[in-house]
């Protein structure tokens, strides 16, 4: 028995995307996939019919015998799952529907936020550092509520993006005053332990013989 290969509550709530822009992505290429899939309703029901006609021809003339055997096996075969397949077929409109549904309610909460002149995969990239925040945002929170505290590699994952950092220092899910310890405040670092090296004070360092 065929069965659909998400409901509406799936694609509504499941479906990757922390923020409508990256959720709106994902259902896109959902609705490519199923649109795909529609088209080869037609293919399947063409290269069926081709072995029939194939079939009927192969009756007319001094065809081998096992050549004949194998098609009509083909054609059992094919006729054995024809109304299962035709069911997916079904389910897979009702999908289509499904998902043009949720993209047109996404493209009313995007809009609004669209960058001016920007097309779709333009907003998508913009979004990303966005959806990056969010995404980690609620798995530093889910961690709180289920542990009391956030996993040293999640906080880790947070810290590789200074903006991100900022913005959850600002939601309380990171301690204000954290600073975010960079390449460059490392060198420093480095460089002024040459220095001190380079300028010892202990004074027994300084006797010659």
């Amino acid at each position: 028995m065929a069965s659909n290969l998400n409901s509406e509550f799936n694609y509504r709530y499941q479906v990757i995307g922390s923020t409508p822009w990256e959720k709106l992505k994902t259902l896109q290429g959902f609705l490519v996939g199923r649109k795909r899939a529609a088209v080869l309703e037609r293919v399947s029901e063409l290269k069926h019919r081709a072995k029939l006609e194939e079939y009927r021809h192969l009756l007319t003339v001094p065809a081998l015998p096992h050549v004949l055997l194998n098609l009509e096996a083909e054609i059992v075969e094919a006729e054995s799952f024809l109304e299962d397949q035709k069911h997916a077929f079904e389910l897979n409109r009702t999908e289509i529907k499904i998902l043009e549904k949720l993209i047109e309610e996404l493209y009313e909460i995007c809009e609004p936020t669209r960058i001016a002149g920007y097309s779709d995969d333009q907003m998508f990239e913009a979004n990303a550092n966005l959806e990056f925040t969010v995404t980690v945002g609620r798995e530093l929170q889910s961690e709180i509520i289920a542990n009391g505290r956030p996993s040293p590699a999640k906080l880790l994952n947070a810290m590789s993006n200074p903006q991100t950092l900022e913005m959850l220092k600002s939601v309380g899910l990171v301690p204000e005053g954290t600073i975010l310890l960079e390449d460059n405040t490392l060198l420093l670092a480095l460089k002024n332990k040459e220095n001190l090296l380079e300028k010892p004070t202990d004074p027994l360092l300084n006797l010659t013989n």
